[in-house]
C-alpha cells in the first residue's frame, strides 16, 4: 500500500506546527480564542460539555497552525489538516479536529498567491476516492469559494491521474484549470472515500513555475499568521455551531446545498443535534440520490469528529446496509441497538448531527437528497429492521476491527 501523505512535506510541516506551539505568539492567540468562544456560547453550554472545552480549544488552534504551515505561496507544499492526534514518524502529532470535520476526507491545502502561476500534479495510488474536490479558498477558514473542479469535471490520463493549472487569468479553453482572486489564501483538496478499506487518495504535488525571490517562511511567520487567523475567525465558527445548537432539540434541518453556507456547489447537507437519554434511539432512513458519495456523522458538543477512528459515529453509504427500495435505514444510539448500520454516539447524551451528500447529479434521481429522523425508545424499533440488520457481537467486533485497520491506512508510514 502507498500512503499518499506520508511525505517530506508533511513530516516538516508537521514539526513546523510543533514549534509554532511554543511560541509566544500561539500561546497567547490559545488564551484568547478560548476567552472569545467561552464568552460567545456564554451559560448555553451544558454543564458537563465544559470538561472538553480546553482540548477543543486546543484542537481549534492547531488546525490553523496547519493551515500556516501550508499558507507559503512562493513555497508551495500540501500539508494534511483537520486530523485527530496521531503517531507516526517517531512523532506524536497534535490533533485538529474542528468545524465538523469529515473523518471520511482526507484534507489538504496548498498556500497560493493570486499573480502566480502553479502546477498541480494527481497521482493515481490504486482505487480512487468517491469524490474529489479541489477549491481555491479566500480564507483560513474556507469558506469562501474562488473557484472549485470536481471530480465528474476533472480530464484524467490513462492512469487516472491528472494535471491541474493555477493562474490568474481564465481558462480559455484549458483543461483542469483554476482562476485566482486577489484575496485567494489556498487551494483547500477534499478527498471524500466512502470504502476507507480500498480507496486511495491521490499523491499530489504542487510546484510554482513563475520564478520567485522571496525566502521560504520562517517558523516565526507562519506562527504569527497561525495566531493572527484562528483569533480572526472565531467568530465564523461560532456562527457554523449555530447552524446546530440554535435547533430546536432533536430536529434537523431538510437537505441544504451547501454553497450558500461554504461548502460544495454540488453538495447538500443537512444539520442537527440530539439530546438522548440511554434508552433513546434516533430511526433514520435517508436517500442517496445518485450522488457521488453520500455519509452520516455525529460530532462532539466542540464540532469535533467524534472518535470516528474507532467508533462508527459516522456511515458512508459503502459502509452500510442498504433497504431494498434503496433507502438506507440507519440508527442512533448511545449504546449498541444490535443493528448492523449503528451511529455510535460513544454514549454521550448529547451530539451534533451532520449528513453530506457530495456530487450531486445535474437531473434529479428518487426525488433528491431526503431525510426521516424518528426519536424513540431502544424497544420500540421495528422488528423487521432488527431482523434485516441483525449483528452479534462477534459481528460488530469484527466491524470495529476493520474499520480501526481501514483508518490505521492513513497512518502508516
Amino acid at each position: 500500500m502507498i500512503n499518499a501523505i506520508a511525505t517530506p512535506q508533511q513530516f516538516a510541516a508537521e514539526r513546523d506546527v510543533a514549534a509554532m506551539w511554543e511560541t509566544d505568539v500561539v500561546k497567547r492567540a490559545r488564551a484568547t480564542v478560548g476567552y472569545s468562544f467561552a464568552m460567545a456560547h456564554g451559560i448555553d453550554v451544558p454543564e458537563d460539555e465544559r470538561e472538553t472545552f480546553d482540548a477543543a480549544m486546543d484542537e481549534y488552534v492547531t488546525n490553523y497552525l496547519f493551515k500556516a504551515a501550508a499558507s507559503d505561496g512562493a513555497h508551495p507544499r500540501f500539508v494534511r489538516d483537520f486530523m485527530p492526534a496521531y503517531e507516526w514518524d517517531g512523532r506524536q502529532v497534535h490533533g485538529a479536529r474542528m468545524g465538523g470535520d469529515n473523518p471520511d476526507n482526507i484534507y489538504q491545502l496548498a498556500g497560493i498567491t493570486h499573480g502566480g502561476r502553479y502546477r498541480v500534479t494527481g497521482t493515481s495510488t490504486g482505487k480512487p476516492p468517491a469524490q474529489i474536490s479541489l477549491t481555491l479558498t479566500g480564507n483560513y477558514g474556507t469558506s469562501v469559494t474562488i473557484h472549485t473542479l470536481e471530480s465528474h469535471e476533472l480530464q484524467c490520463d490513462a492512469d487516472g491521474g491528472f494535471v491541474l493549472t493555477i493562474d490568474d487569468r481564465p481558462a480559455n479553453g484549458r483543461p483542469n484549470h483554476l482562476t485566482t482572486a486577489p484575496h485567494v489564501k489556498f487551494l483547500f483538496v477534499r478527498q471524500s472515500l466512502e470504502d476507507w478499506a480500498t480507496e486511495c487518495g491521490y499523491a499530489l504535488a504542487i510546484e510554482r513555475i513563475d520564478p520567485v525571490d522571496t525566502p521560504p517562511l520562517t517558523v516565526g511567520q507562519m506562527a504569527e499568521q497561525g495566531a493572527f487567523r484562528a483569533a480572526e475567525e472565531v467568530p465564523l465558527y461560532f456562527w457554523f455551531h449555530r447552524l446546530f445548537s440554535g435547533l430546536p432539540v432533536n430536529a434537523v434541518r431538510p437537505p441544504l446545498i451547501s454553497a450558500s453556507v461554504g461548502g460544495l456547489v454540488t453538495q447538500a447537507g443537512v444539520q442537527g443535534w440530539f439530546q438522548l437519554d440511554a434508552d433513546d434511539v434516533v430511526l433514520i432512513r435517508y436517500q442517496p440520490a445518485g450522488a457521488a458519495y453520500v455519509a452520516l456523522e455525529l460530532t462532539d458538543w466542540w464540532f469535533r469528529s467524534l472518535e470516528a477512528d474507532r467508533r462508527t459515529s459516522s456511515l458512508t453509504r459503502a459502509q452500510s446496509v442498504a433497504d431494498e427500495d434503496g433507502w438506507i435505514t440507519v440508527v442512533l444510539a448511545r449504546r449498541d441497538p444490535g443493528v448492523m448500520n449503528w451511529l455510535d454516539a460513544g454514549d454521550r447524551e448529547r451530539v451534533l448531527f451532520l449528513g453530506r451528500w457530495q456530487g450531486l447529479p445535474s437531473q434529479v434521481i428518487a426525488g433528491g437528497p431526503q431525510i426521516e429522523t424518528t426519536v424513540m425508545k431502544r424497544d420500540a424499533l421495528p422488528m423487521a429492521l432488527l431482523d434485516r440488520q441483525a449483528i452479534t457481537a462477534e459481528g460488530r467486533q469484527r466491524q470495529i476491527d476493520d474499520r480501526v485497520a481501514a483508518w490505521n491506512r492513513r497512518i502508516t508510514v
